[in-house]
């Protein structure tokens, strides 16, 4: 184990599988203490047991529904309040809906903008309020997506861009404080996002593929999706920086990308 942060306190959204836990375990392996936020008790304990056998300090995991306000800022501010420094929340939980627009429902809408706006809005604000108070250097990091950046974005899409006007806004706000806020802009990780996806658009990349000329079993698909330790360094690089550098943002994505 490193003793990178040691003594300091990092909180972690969508804990529970994919870049979530790879940033966690990471955070830990540095020596961290970790809070792991996400949906279920046994793959938070899948995380806490991994972070463990990285040698990190024992992690608390914490289930909750990141569609519900308060739970999150609640913990986040009794985090603040009982260890000596909250230095890093990482707004990284996340749900994609890829539809088209007019094949998409309100429930779904809803639940990305509960989560992927919302959500990233609470533990932003709690975390800015937490390190505040106790005067001591801290970072907020959100993770964005490069759906953001497409011209025809759909609801995710939508979503993801707000994530970076959040960013975007929290910078200067926050810009005289010890405090600062990145963004981390994604393409193409392995992460569980895949499972809400519909058969029409596991179709498309299916199609987008085929057009690239990449076949299911060739040498060039893993290029097309990236692992997602690579996240959890950037998220450790940007934590070891000095604060006196705002670093506004990181955009990290595989080497071929899928888009048609």
């Amino acid at each position: 184990m490193s003793e990178l942060f040691k003594g300091r306190a990092a909180v972690v959204t969508g804990a529970s599988s994919g870049i979530g836990r790879s940033i966690a375990v990471e955070l830990g392996r540095c020596g961290a203490d970790v809070w792991l936020v996400g949906r279920s008790d046994e793959e938070l304990a899948r995380t806490a047991r991994s972070i463990a056998e990285a040698g990190g300090p024992p992690a608390v995991s914490v289930a909750m529904d990141l569609r519900q306000r308060g739970p999150l800022q609640d913990l986040i501010a009794k985090i603040g309040q009982d260890h000596p420094h909250l230095f890093a929340v990482i707004n990284n939980a996340g749900v994609m809906y890829p539809e088209p627009l007019m094949e998409g429902t309100i429930e779904r809408w809803q639940a990305m903008l509960d989560i992927n706006v919302m959500a990233q809005l609470e533990g932003s604000q709690a975390a800015v309020k937490a390190m505040r108070a106790h005067g001591k250097p801290g970072h907020v990091i959100n993770i964005g997506s490069v759906q953001g950046r497409f011209e025809e974005p759909g609801v995710y899409g939508i979503s993801k861009k707000a994530a970076e006007m959040i960013g975007e806004t929290l910078r200067k706000e926050v810009e005289r404080d010890d405090i600062r806020v990145a963004t981390v802009v994604l393409g193409g990780f392995a992460t569980n996002l895949a499972r809400d996806f519909s058969a029409g658009s596991m179709s498309n990349i299916a199609d987008n593929l085929d057009r690239l000329g990449i076949a299911p079993d060739s040498p060039d698909i893993g290029k097309t999706v990236a692992d997602p330790q690579h996240v959890a360094n950037i998220v450790r690089y940007i934590l070891e920086q000095p604060i006196d550098i705002n670093l506004h943002e990181v955009f990290i994505r595989p080497p071929i990308s899928t888009k048609a």
